[in-house]
């Protein structure tokens, strides 16, 4: 049986990827990012393919690390939101995952319930986004308990730039010297950059960088490219399930959104905000077909949309349309959508077939 939507994952584009980032920062060691199911993209088989080149992995709960165990991946793995419970501090220890330490609460608790099993502690620190870390204040308090465990695991000390894919914004240099305050004379690994700072900026590459969007050939930085090599990793492809001759000033789908202005030739393709394509795709949305660009026209229905195929050669009922990957990227459609990459890649629904490819 075909399936109606399809999202093809290349997974020598993630290794392609991934030798992009390792040539960015050669001095740095890699903790790949692989939560929210690797972007959508399936973290399971995403691990397996890079296990290898990397030095470990990041997720933010606990069933994501347990799925990665589950499949025989031994490769070191963070839990990046750390632990709320004791019970959860016992999960994370069978499993053996290294920890992301973000407040005192949990410091306490891990020195209490000792630190066997554990390997690594990623202490946060909150360097001015305020979601999650150790203030500055806070710091001082936590420094004198984290020395009673720096003997006996390795310790890193990270923190995230709420504008790092907004290069010179203030907040970026605002941080920094926060963070540069904090771990002056520590002697911890350190961790900063994620894919926007991978890209653009060398200087906080440090010990650990920390790529999630870059991984999957997405630009953090939305339409505009900082460099050219990415390659995408997922194609989103659905077919054309009827062909309709309109005539000028015929409207198109639910709300009589869109008006034909001349006679057109109009494809409707098996995909819909139930599959995860958003709703939100204005007409105009860049899609690919018997190689040629189109667009959407109309409004995206629960499991259709229309795309214009009046200049597209040989079109036929079965062909195959690309709604993002190869031809288009998906930061293009993202931005016709009044979103980021992150949310289309994160949002396809269990109505779509996933396959991969090397």
């Amino acid at each position: 049986m075909s399936s109606r939507v399809s999202a093809t994952i290349n997974l020598a584009a993630i290794s392609h990827n991934l030798n992009i980032i390792r040539s960015l920062a050669p001095e740095s060691s890699v903790l790949a990012m692989v939560k929210a199911d690797a972007y959508g993209h399936g973290a399971n088989e995403v691990a397996r393919v890079i296990e290898s080149q990397v030095g470990g992995f990041g997720v933010a709960t606990l069933d994501e690390a347990a799925s990665l165990r589950s499949v025989g991946i031994v490769a070191p793995i963070v839990l990046l939101e750390g632990f709320n419970f004791a019970h959860e501090l016992a999960v994370a220890k069978e499993h053996k995952l290294d920890l992301v330490i973000h407040n005192l609460v949990q410091l306490r608790e891990l020195i209490e319930e000792g630190v066997e099993g554990i390997s690594r502690v990623w202490v946060k620190l909150d360097t001015g986004m305020h979601r999650l870390g150790f203030s500055p204040s806070e710091w001082l308090e936590a420094r004198p308990l984290i020395s009673q465990i720096e003997q006996y695991i390795d310790i890193v000390v990270m923190t995230h730039l709420a504008c790092a894919d907004e290069i010179e914004h203030v907040q970026n240099r605002n941080q920094l010297s926060v963070f540069e305050q904090i771990v002056d004379g520590e002697p911890f690994a350190q961790s900063i950059a994620n894919s926007a700072a991978i890209l653009s900026r060398p200087d906080l590459h440090r010990n650990w960088v920390r790529p999630g969007i870059m991984l999957y050939g997405v630009s953090p930085f939305g339409s505009e490219q900082l460099i050219d090599d990415l390659c995408p990793v997922m194609t989103l492809k659905a077919s054309v399930i009827a062909l309709k001759s309109v005539s000028a000033g015929d409207w198109i789908g639910y709300g009589a959104t869109y008006q034909c202005q001349s006679d057109r030739l109009i494809a409707t393709v098996s995909l819909g905000y139930g599959d995860g394509y958003p709703r939100s795709a204005a007409t105009g949305t860049p899609c690919y077909i018997n190689g040629v660009m189109t667009e959407l026209v109309g409004r995206v229905s629960m499991d259709m949309l229309t795309i214009d195929v009046t200049d597209v050669p040989g079109v036929k009922l079965g062909d195959q349309v690309e709604l993002w990957g190869e031809h288009v990227p998906v930061e293009q459609v993202a931005a016709c959508c009044d979103t980021i990459g992150y949310v289309l890649l994160t949002g396809l629904t269990n109505r779509v077939t996933f396959h991969y490819v090397r």
